[in-house]
């Protein structure tokens, strides 16, 4: 088993088509590929929580597990544990801070480049910390623009995010913007990705027609970021409706009426069949994601095929030790029971 750090898991994916390669796993090219319950979320007396997010993914002969914990003086944690099917052994347990920056950026990024507009030439982006950063730049390999603007409440951040960006993407034009209802009305794709607190930044009175919004920053029950009257006036695409519904956002949508059948799709099924994304040039879009289990075990994949072609990461042996099945009844029911 490898035990595979942040910094190894940056060296290992630099330059490595990332997007790429998740997309072609979040399509789920065969049937019943995929085993994925809802995520058990348990809040502490202190203010934080204990989050556990397990899949298992047939098609890529991965499962695992990711785990997030919060700590709300400390900061966040986050540790995948990643398990080859075949075997049932552990091969990895790693840092999973970059991995859920990169595979919740680089799935909006698959869906901006299947639903946005046909001329798409203005991305502006709400956030200025490394959830933002991730989420424009994986959204800039697939989505060529001929501007950006920056939104943020604080100007320096604004402005050193314009800067850096800037500085890795010189042909497009990347500026701060003073004001985010100015340059959301201005865009033709719009990024959130930021700190939600309990109130929505994003309205549909201030959307260009046609717009794509890529929400992905309200995920607990408290947070909202996109406004009730965008879920009612545009066609929504989630990347697991199930666990959207976790979100302020998917639950004031709920109530509201506007998530029931044949409203939302979810992004997979617009990989396989492109016809049920973007219905009319004038349409709003709305992406509406919350992160999966699914999504961090197919990037965390990734990463690992990679660790180990480049020799990287620190080998543990064999951790945790197999404790072998030895009775002929228990192993007759496992059998009965089709556990593979």
């Amino acid at each position: 088993m490898l035990l595979i750090r942040e910094a190894a898991i940056q060296a290992a994916m630099q330059g490595v088509d990332i997007i790429g390669g998740l997309e072609r796993l979040l399509a789920r090219p065969g049937e019943d590929e995929l085993e994925l319950p809802p995520r058990l979320t348990i809040n502490d007396r202190m203010g934080g929580f204990l989050r556990m997010m397990p899949a298992i993914c047939y098609g890529i002969g991965y499962s695992g597990v990711k785990t997030m914990n919060l700590h709300a003086q400390q900061g966040v944690r986050y540790m995948i544990q990643l398990i080859r099917i075949a075997d049932g052994a552990t091969v990895a347990l790693m840092d999973a801070n970059w991995i859920t920056a990169y595979r919740t950026a680089a799935a909006a990024a698959i869906a901006a480049k299947h639903l946005k507009p046909a001329k798409a030439e203005t991305i502006t982006v709400i956030g200025s910390g490394v959830q933002a950063r991730a989420l424009l730049d994986s959204t800039l390999q697939v989505v060529p623009v001929k501007r950006v603007w920056i939104s943020s409440p604080t100007a320096a951040n604004r402005e050193r995010m314009a800067a850096d960006m800037a500085a890795l993407f010189p042909d497009v034009e990347i500026a701060p913007a003073d004001d985010s209802a100015a340059a959301i009305g201005a865009a033709d794709i719009v990024l959130s990705g930021y700190r939600a607190k309990n109130f929505p930044v994003i309205f549909a009175k201030d959307l260009k027609p046609g717009a794509l919004v890529c929400g992905i920053s309200s995920v607990r029950p408290q947070h909202r970021e996109v406004d009730v009257s965008i879920w009612a006036d545009s066609r929504v695409v989630a990347d697991d409706i199930e666990h959207v519904l976790e979100s302020g956002d998917g639950r004031l949508a709920a109530e509201k009426g506007l998530v029931g059948p044949g409203r939302v799709i979810e992004l997979w099924e617009v990989l396989r069949n492109p016809a049920l994304g973007r219905r009319s040039a004038g349409e709003t879009v709305l992406y509406k994601a919350v992160g999966t289990a699914e999504q961090d075990i197919a990037l965390a994949a990734i990463v690992y095929d990679r660790v180990v072609a480049l020799g990287l990461g620190e080998d543990l042996g064999d951790f945790p030790e197999c404790r072998p099945i030895q009775s002929e009844r228990d192993k007759q029911a496992i059998a009965d029971a089709k556990v593979v």
